[in-house]
């Protein structure tokens, strides 16, 4: 994805950009009003994006510059708190670095979360009263905040978040009883919304259910998101969490190539006495169950990207090339959901308050080490289900 946040320097030019990129408001107020050439959602029973062949899809990229890729080999960045390790492969050693205090620290480590609510209003569709729709993520804040994301719960490796489950099972050889890498409780940033123009998305609605989904454009989505970012007022030592609600990805909106659901990054920020300011960033939208099938709903975007940011938050982690499974692609990047995104059970329930959250299972670390057997927990090749993925990653066929 071509998603490049400019340079701190930039910020006062990209804000006044902003003014003729898009309408940007907050609340529950705004100025558009429904255009005569409005039309309704488009029918879409239960099913229906997979009977087109739409599949979920996922990113990460790190979009850090040269100096910045630079400063991190040399311990010169600020950001969230890390840690550098490395593991080997048929003879060859794979560095890397990940998000807290090394396992052997016995310590816990707690990083601030900053959640951008981002509501799109889509100028070319309207309910049945003729009034706007508005995909707007306010009403499902608190339950992402009650979500394993950031609440405990109960897993082989302890009570603890889903993330910090997964990473106490992958480090469950070296890790002390009470180290921990966990998510502080979320700090809701202003809401913001994005105006869709006429042609840059597509509106569907289930007759049954009521649920309403849309696929925007890529291209037009990460312009808006881009310049948001910069009039945001984010922390490099905090995670930035752009939340969406029932919003898909896909060039050209074209449904066949949906359904990009999230992605994570990290880029510049600033310098200062030689020490690189690094951002890093997850835009994960909500997804009502029913739309992509039963085991994907909900968190399921989101406990993907922040289990990948935590393994690789800079995107500089390579692995040995693996075959994706129920795929013909292959990756070299230490992406622990991908593995699993395409999986019909890749969605693992968890029950808190009364409503049964699905954080999205995980490959661990020996899954791309490819050795015979793993020293996780238990053995096991991923987590929480360890049972969904039992041998390592096959290596990239010979083309």
């Amino acid at each position: 994805m071509s998603f490049k946040p400019d340079r701190l320097s930039r910020r006062v030019s990209a804000f006044c950009g902003a003014i003729a990129l898009f309408c940007l408001l907050s609340g529950n107020t705004f100025a558009q009003s429904a255009s005569p050439e409005t039309s309704q959602p488009i029918d879409a029973t239960g099913g229906f994006l997979q009977r087109e062949g739409a599949q979920p899809k996922f990113e990460g990229a790190s979009k850090l510059s040269p100096d910045a890729r630079a400063a991190l080999t040399q311990g010169r960045i600020f950001s969230v708190p890390h840690f550098s390790g490395s593991f080997e492969s048929q003879g060859k050693a794979y560095p890397f670095t990940m998000v807290g205090v090394k396992p052997q620290s016995n310590s816990t480590t707690q990083i601030p979360v900053q959640i951008i609510p981002i509501s799109l209003f889509f100028e070319e569709f309207v309910d049945e009263n003729g009034a706007p729709i508005v995909l707007d993520p306010g009403a499902i804040v608190p339950r992402v905040q009650s979500s394993p994301n950031f609440h405990d719960a109960q897993y082989a490796t302890g009570t603890t978040q889903f993330a910090d489950a997964v990473q106490r099972a992958q480090f469950n050889a070296t890790a002390g009883k009470d180290w921990h890498t966990l998510l502080g409780a979320p700090q809701i940033l202003k809401p913001l919304r994005i105006a869709v123009p006429r042609g840059d998305a597509k509106v569907f609605r289930n007759p049954s259910t009521g649920v309403v989904y849309a696929i925007v454009d890529t291209d037009f989505f990460l312009s808006q998101l881009n310049t948001m970012i910069q009039m945001a007022n984010l922390s490099p030592d905090a995670l930035a969490i752009a939340l969406t609600s029932n919003v898909f990805l896909a060039p050209q909106k074209d449904i066949k190539k949906c359904c990009v659901l999230g992605f994570h990054t990290s880029f510049d920020v600033g310098e200062m006495a030689q020490v690189r300011f690094v951002q890093t960033f997850i835009w994960a939208s909500w997804v009502e169950q029913g739309i992509l099938g039963s085991s994907l709903a909900d968190v399921t975007p989101m406990s993907h990207e922040i289990s990948e940011w935590m393994n690789n938050p800079f995107g500089s982690n390579t692995v040995p090339a693996w075959q994706v499974p129920n795929s013909t692609a292959c990756q070299s990047n230490l992406e622990t959901g991908d593995p699993l995104a395409l999986m019909p059970n890749a969605g693992y329930p968890v029950l808190i308050d009364g409503f049964t959250y699905h954080p999205q299972n995980q490959v661990l670390m020996q899954w791309f080490q490819r050795g015979t057997q793993s020293d996780a927990l238990e053995g096991a090749f991923s987590f929480p289900d360890q049972s969904i993925m039992t041998a390592p990653s096959q290596a990239c066929p010979a083309r």
